[in-house]
């Protein structure tokens, strides 16, 4: 029998769900004038390209989130969970990476490498780089770290998602909200760097051009390191979004963006690279010899990337409390890839590896995405409705050079120890289409207001998805997949307060079918290359409250499940049993004393394996997922000394399984930060001078376990800012 494997795909398993746990939204506003004066703004778009009227509140808390195709709602108003990390939270603790945020809530890990692309777990399923990260609501492709300092906010979608979103993993969607222009006239001017050797400036400019015309302007120039030695490299990024109000009714923004990134390519380790006689008390030990700031790639190992993304916005009052609106958004995505890596299979306990080298340049990706939708309030036989109903398409094509090479052997190296190798003569040829896949959608929702206290949500989304792949030797793209199901979604509000809210969920998503392997006995046979769509379903209840001051605390229970595509006794690839992932997450953020900020949670996770077929897999927890996080993030700012502020955060994460057999373990961690935030006059001048101390503790741990690879965490660092608003 073969051992379970997650499920190949070329678009790297895309699964449907709706319904969300309902979390804190951590609102944008600030306690220096950069983030009041986004505050300010009177506009922005959520996550479903609704116009949101800025309500914002100091101390990392808001009694509003986004309610997804329903608009903006009450966080006690609405069965949902989005966490949104504002801008004044992303200036405090230096925020350069999606990582540094997504340790900000205790359901996500994260899985990457540094210097690669942002990506994370939540929930314990792995999100999708193609259809799990969005820009104000639509699809881009995340495989280059997005810039933050154009971003209003960053939020965490949290469970399956596909009522808003379509296809999606059933952990949840990232979604990046833009700044937007300011009221009066802004100026912000940053210096950074790090302890690593990182240094660059940022550019911030906002205001108005007339009464009927505003702007928004970001700029930064730097020279980007890793902990790793010789990860480092230049980016540059510039971005403007204009905004026109040429009637009181109508509003229309038009925005770009554009940035490029150099850095050298990091070999990394994973269970792969291992040969077959190596134990895993070898392996362990290994690793844990291993200095995780070696750089045991080539310095011919590049990955320059360049993305350009530009979109067009408009939004209607057709008549009072309904609304239309509009959105299109176009990305390319061109990437230069020449990574030196580990050979599959051949790293040995005395660290020896076969240094491989994997070309393939000038990947571009150009995906485009639109949607428009309406929403209205109207009431029946006294009860009142909050509907919206609209569409949504998106097109993503993958190209790369035909004939690139993959696997060439550049010579012998070993992790302890490295050698400089020759880079190995590569082919160059034409690029040729590579790639597609297509999802159309169209959806309605309605909150159903029976009383006051008592509220109902239902909603549908159609959805198709459609893969054209490059099979035959003529390099023409062939359709290899195409399928559509309706999703639902119901919940349930009790609000006995204004306060506070009890609330139940149900959702169901499909998931595009599985790839079925080349090995599979039943690969080629009927002429499918992959598996039927399949079911996923969430149940959820929680509570959320307001307490002390102004903060407010979310209690949930959630059971999410996905089928499991593997093999059975025959060889034959189909779907066996499920993985199951039941949890508990409490979260508390807010103002809980005069002066006293926090960002708190916990998250206790049960996933495992279900398959009475297989009694080796049978009960096995997924790797890579810890059993339980705890994170709180606290910021005090100190009266007796006017301006100054402390901060620090605590991160706990509990042990992981590396492997699908449950053989090797991971161990749990704590990181402890530290900083401190102090503004002060110079003549006429308001500056803010942050410093940030990332693992105190110079604590050794591996960070993520994502795929099948290790992400180490990084050593003790400092990280410093100067900033400027004029």
């Amino acid at each position: 029998m073969k051992v379970f494997r997650p499920a190949p795909s070329l678009l790297a398993l895309a699964i449907v769900g709706a319904g969300c746990l309902p979390q804190v939204a951590m609102a944008q506003s600030g306690v220096e004038e950069q983030a009041a004066a986004d505050a300010r703004a009177d506009q922005r778009k959520t996550a479903e390209g609704i116009l949101v009227v800025g309500k914002r509140e100091s101390g990392y808390s808001s009694d509003t989130q986004s309610g997804g195709t329903f608009g903006e709602q009450s966080i006690f108003d609405t069965p949902f969970s989005v966490t949104t990390i504002p801008q004044e939270v992303l200036l405090d603790q230096q925020v350069r990476a999606l990582g540094d945020i997504a340790r900000n809530d205790p359901s996500t890990v994260v899985s990457s490498p540094p210097g690669f692309n942002d990506t994370v777990n939540v929930r314990g399923f792995d999100l999708d780089n193609s259809t799990s990260y969005r820009r104000e609501g639509l699809i881009f492709q995340n495989q280059v770290q997005s810039p933050f300092e154009n971003k209003a906010a960053v939020e965490i979608v949290k469970g399956p998602a596909s009522v808003r979103y379509g296809f999606t993993p059933p952990g949840g969607v990232i979604n990046y909200v833009l700044k937007r222009p300011t009221d009066t006239p802004y100026q912000f001017v940053q210096a950074f760097g790090d302890s690593f050797g990182s240094a660059g400036l940022h550019v911030d400019l906002g205001g108005r051009i007339s009464e009927t015309l505003g702007y928004r302007i970001n700029a930064v120039a730097s020279h980007e390191a890793s902990f790793v030695e010789d990860v480092a490299g230049p980016r540059y990024m510039v971005s403007a979004l204009f905004e026109w109000k040429p009637t009181d009714r109508l509003t229309i923004d038009v925005e770009a963006e554009y940035q490029f990134r150099e850095l050298e390519e990091q070999a990394t380790l994973s269970l792969g690279a291992f040969a077959d006689d190596v134990t895993p008390e070898e392996r362990r030990a290994l690793i844990e010899a291993f200095d995780p700031t070696t750089f045991i790639g080539q310095e011919w190992g590049t990955y320059p990337t360049s993305n350009f993304i530009g979109s067009i916005g408009a939004r209607y009052e057709i008549a009072d409390k309904w609304t239309v609106q509009a959105r299109a958004q176009q990305m390319r995505l061109v990437r230069d890839q020449q990574a030196a890596g580990i050979a599959f299979g051949t790293l040995q306990a005395n660290g020896d590896f076969a240094q491989d080298i994997f070309f393939d340049a000038n990947q571009v990706r150009d995906p485009f995405s639109a949607e428009i939708f309406v929403t209205g309030q109207f009431d029946t036989f006294g009860i009142t409705h909050d509907i919206a109903f609209g569409g949504a398409i998106s097109r993503n094509p993958l190209r790369f050079s035909l004939g690139g090479d993959c696997c060439l052997i550049a010579g012998t190296s070993n992790i302890l120890d490295p050698v400089a190798l020759p880079r190995p003569p590569v082919n160059e040829t034409s690029d040729v289409d590579a790639i597609r896949f297509n999802q159309d959608a169209l959806f309605v929702s309605d909150l159903i207001s029976l009383t006051d206290q008592f509220k109902l949500f239902g909603a549908v989304r159609w959805s198709r998805q459609e893969n054209l792949d490059r099979f035959n030797d003529a390099q023409t793209l062939e359709r290899t997949y195409e399928d559509s199901d309706f999703v639902p979604n119901v919940g349930v509000l009790f609000t006995p307060s204004d306060r506070l809210t009890f609330y139940g969920n149900y959702s169901e998503g499909i998931t595009e079918g599985a790839l079925i392997p080349e090995d599979a006995a039943n690969f080629g046979l009927g002429g499918d290359a992959f598996l039927p769509p399949a079911a996923t379903r969430q149940i959820e209840a929680g509570v959320k409250a307001e307490v002390l001051t102004g903060a407010i605390i979310t209690a949930a229970y959630f059971d999410i499940s996905q089928p499991l595509a593997t093999f059975d006794e025959n060889d034959v690839f189909g779907y066996l049993g499920d993985q199951v992932h039941r949890g508990v997450e409490v979260t508390l953020t807010g103002k809980v004393a005069p002066g006293l900020r926090i960002i708190a949670g916990g998250l206790y996770l049960d996933p495992t394996i279900c398959n009475p077929d297989d009694p080796i897999l049978d009960g096995k927890r997924p790797s890579g997922v810890p059993e339980y996080q705890i994170n709180l993030f606290a910021d005090y700012e100190v009266a007796a000394v006017p301006g100054l502020a402390l901060n620090g955060g605590v991160f706990l994460t509990g042990e992981r399984f590396a492997d699908e057999l449950n053989t090797f373990t991971l161990d749990d961690y704590v990181r402890v930060d530290l900083g401190l935030r102090y503004a002060f006059d110079l003549g006429d001048q308001r500056l803010t001078a942050r410093l940030n101390v990332r693992n105190v503790t110079n604590a050794s741990y591996v960070e993520g376990a994502g795929f099948g690879f290790f992400f180490f965490g990084a050593p003790r660092g400092a990280f410093f800012s100067l900033a400027s608003e004029f």
